[in-house]
């Protein structure tokens, strides 16, 4: 019996699309972002530097785990 219950939760998943989309617009900017830091060398230090600041943004209401806005 738990083997069939695995098999139904599994298909659950599988059907769920919840938050689809917007996993694939980030997915959609994170390539952009590499394709234009490969293609133009000069704005690749700023692509990182962007990126940077939002992992360090996010770091802190990850550890927090709070889910509070670290901005004031």
């Amino acid at each position: 019996m738990p083997a069939f219950m695995k098999l139904i939760w599994k298909l659950r998943i599988c059907q769920d699309t919840r938050g689809q989309e917007l996993l694939e617009y980030a997915l959609i900017a994170g390539f952009l972002a590499c394709a234009c830091g490969a293609a133009l060398p000069d704005i690749g230090s700023s692509v990182l530097m962007v990126f940077s600041k939002v992992l360090s943004v996010l770091n802190p209401v990850a550890d927090d785990g709070s889910g509070a806005s670290p901005v004031a």
